[in-house]
């Protein structure tokens, strides 16, 4: 609480994580933001764990199932499944990341751009998203990737390249109503440039809705890197990602191996429900404030 000169009191507003837990309900929150929390500090501490070489292959150990030495067993190059899993974290998390956040960089000033200007500006740089939107995106990421070669600076460039538009069009249509608003016609009375206006003033009040996206949107490079990895066009292996890993023991689930397939499988689709939990829970901070 805040003290006034009259010895009254004004109540401090609530935090960000406050305001979640109000509207969605302590547990729901604190269990979907704890369970990714744990994921990434997994990722991120995979090195220093005491886990098997997650790229070292073993000829002699070739699908051996779940053990006290292997507890998710072994894939068939004979590589730890547990180890890699948990390092596989890194390298989605990365990627994913990565890419939404370059197409963050780029889309959101461009939406702002647009939405600000109007005009001929805002008519090019909608019909330039749209074209980029009309692309397959699966079939699009294949091509290049196939003509390109699958590194992972071309898959995040791919991903980066379909979430411009994304970003591009939320922040525009943010924009457009904070043209008019009081605190942009004072910037403006204030003798602003239009690109400070825009950078300084405009832009940091369309960021809400982004960042309620932005968890969504890695879910989404999430299981796009998991799709190109599958079909041999994203991370190669040996390195740990969950979509290869999947690939690697998808023809040993009929001869009853599941679990080369099985755990990164639920690696993957836990990390995007979790991914997809958290996005409703900033959305409804969108829509709460709308």
């Amino acid at each position: 609480m805040s003290a006034l000169a009259g010895g009254q009191t004004i109540p401090e507003r609530p935090s960000l994580l406050q305001r979640m837990m109000r509207i969605n309900g302590a547990l729901r929150v604190r269990l979907n933001l704890g369970l990714l929390a744990l994921i990434v500090l997994l990722g991120l501490l995979a090195p220093l764990l005491p886990l098997h070489d997650p790229v070292r292959p073993n000829p002699l150990h070739r699908f051996k199932p779940p053990s006290t030495e292997h507890p998710f067993g072994t894939d068939g190059n004979g590589m730890d499944v547990l180890s890699r899993t948990i390092h596989a974290i890194r390298t989605d998390f990365a990627l994913a990341i990565s890419s939404v956040a370059l197409g963050i960089i780029v889309g959101a000033p461009l939406g702002a751009l647009s939405g600000y200007f109007g005009g001929r500006l805002d008519s090019v740089i909608t019909r330039i998203t749209e074209v980029f939107q009309g692309f397959p995106q699966i079939l699009f990421g294949m091509a290049v990737l196939a003509a390109a070669g699958n590194t992972m600076v071309n898959l995040v460039l791919i991903l980066a390249f379909y979430n411009v538009p994304v970003y591009s069009k939320m922040v525009r249509s943010v924009t457009l109503p904070l043209r008019e608003a009081d605190f942009v016609q004072a910037a403006r009375v204030a003798g602003n440039s239009p690109l400070s206006v825009v950078f300084r003033h405009v832009l940091p009040n369309t960021l809400v809705p982004v960042f309620s996206q932005l968890p969504l949107s890695c879910a989404y490079a999430a299981q796009m890197i998991a799709g190109l990895s599958f079909i041999g066009l994203g991370v190669a292996i040996p390195t740990p990602e969950w979509g290869s890993m999947i690939q690697l023991g998808a023809n040993q689930l009929v001869f009853g191996k599941w679990w080369a397939s099985i755990f990164p499988g639920l690696a993957l689709f836990i990390s995007v429900w979790l991914l997809n939990n958290v996005s409703d829970l900033f959305g409804s901070l969108v829509v709460r404030r709308g």
